[in-house]
C-alpha cells in the first residue's frame, strides 16, 4: 500500500471504528462500571472473534452472505435479542448495589462480537476496496487483516478507558443506578435501530 492509500484507509476505517454501535456501548459500559481490568475478558472474547470475522470475510464470507442473506438475518435477530438482553443485566445495575453485578465475560464477548453483524461491514468494505488480486495478495491480506485488528482493539480500549473516565467523575451510587439505565436505554435502542435498519 502507498501513502495515498494508507491515509484513504485511515480516513475511512478510524471514524468507523470509533462510531457508537452493540459493542462499542458494551465497551463504555463495561468501563465505567468494571474498570479496565474488569472489562479485560470481554474485550479480549470480543477482538478474538474480530479477528476471525476478518479472515473469514478475507477467504470469502463476504460470498457466502451475498448468497444466503437468510443466514445474516436470522444472526442479525439473534443479536437483537442478544443485546436486549444485556441491557436487562445494565437496567439491573440501575435498581441493585452495583458490587452485586458481575462484570461482561469473555464468554458475553464472544458472543456479542458473533451476532455483532454490523462489524461484518467493515471487511467486507476493506477488502472491496484496498484488496488487488494482482499485487502480493498474501501480503496484502496479512498487512489489512493485522491493521482493522489492531484498529478495532485500540478503539475498544478507548471506549473501555472513556467509560472508566466517566466514572471517575460521577461517584455516587444514585448516578450509577442513572448511569446503569442510560447504558441499558441506549442498548435497547440499538436493539431498535438494528432492528429497524
Amino acid at each position: 500500500m502507498n501513502i495515498d492509500s494508507i491515509i484513504q484507509w485511515l480516513l475511512i476505517f478510524v471514524p468507523l471504528a470509533l462510531s457508537p454501535g452493540p459493542a462499542n456501548i458494551l465497551f463504555a459500559a463495561s468501563g465505567s462500571s468494571f474498570g479496565v481490568k474488569g472489562s479485560l475478558p470481554f474485550w479480549l472474547g470480543t477482538n478474538i472473534v474480530c479477528i476471525f470475522q476478518i479472515l473469514f470475510v478475507g477467504f470469502g464470507l463476504g460470498y457466502v452472505i451475498s448468497a444466503y442473506p437468510l443466514f445474516i438475518e436470522i444472526l442479525k435477530y439473534i443479536g437483537i435479542l442478544f443485546l436486549l438482553y444485556l441491557a436487562f443485566k445494565f437496567f439491573k445495575m440501575s435498581v441493585k448495589k452495583i458490587e452485586k453485578i458481575e462484570p461482561l465475560s469473555f464468554k458475553n464477548g464472544l458472543i456479542v462480537e458473533f451476532l455483532n453483524v454490523k462489524f461484518l461491514i467493515i471487511p467486507i468494505i476493506m477488502f472491496s476496496q484496498f484488496y488487488s488480486a494482482k499485487n502480493d495478495s498474501v501480503t496484502q491480506f496479512i498487512i489489512l487483516t493485522i491493521s482493522l485488528s489492531l484498529l478495532t482493539m485500540i478503539s475498544n480500549l478507548i471506549w473501555i478507558l472513556g467509560g472508566k473516565v466517566l466514572i471517575s467523575f460521577v461517584t455516587s451510587s444514585n448516578v450509577q443506578k442513572v448511569q446503569g439505565t442510560i447504558f441499558g436505554l441506549m442498548l435497547c435502542l440499538t436493539a431498535l435501530w438494528l432492528a429497524i435498519g
